[in-house]
């Protein structure tokens, strides 16, 4: 095999990696961008549950307000308050795991992006080599038409000198 054949054969293997290395890229923006919209969702729980919440206990407040307040009623809105409290924590605690997933998703597509990088490097030096060998043979076949050319001069002068 010879060495143009043999780099126009590794080039075509580079640049098949490089696509896949690209498409790696995309589908880890994706996961990236999805991982993003996921903590965004989270966070609008968080503050949706959060002014529920609120609201909530505003209306029971105003609702005691001028009336009798017995250990029963007390009791029964300790326990809403208790359980928006631990809703409100598992909430906080789904933003936080979303933000974990970000970063690892973040960290992925810094990954896939250097990959990628290295493997358009490669074709570039793929290219540029591929480049100087033809640059080299075309110096190589017009010295050799020039050598030809001379050589088809020289012989009808020899034949008619003699």
């Amino acid at each position: 095999m010879k060495e143009r054949d043999m780099i126009a054969r590794l080039r075509e293997l580079r640049r098949r990696r490089e696509g896949r290395a690209q498409e790696e890229v995309i589908r880890k923006r994706a996961a990236a961008n999805q991982a993003a919209r996921e903590v965004q969702e989270a966070g609008d729980a968080v503050r949706e549950h959060l002014q529920r919440t609120a609201d909530a206990e505003d209306a029971a407040f105003a609702a005691l307000v001028g009336q009798p307040a017995n250990a029963a009623s007390l009791h029964r809105l300790q326990g809403q308050f208790e359980v928006a409290a631990r809703k409100t924590g598992q909430l906080r605690e789904g933003e936080k795991m979303a933000g974990v997933a970000e970063q690892r998703r973040k960290v992925e597509l810094s990954g896939a992006r250097n990959d990628h990088r290295a493997s358009m490097k490669a074709v570039a030096m793929l290219d540029r080599l591929s480049e100087q060998l033809a640059r080299r043979n075309a110096r190589r076949r017009l010295a050799l038409a020039e050598l030809s050319e001379e050589e088809e001069r020289g012989q009808p002068r020899m034949s008619t000198e003699r």
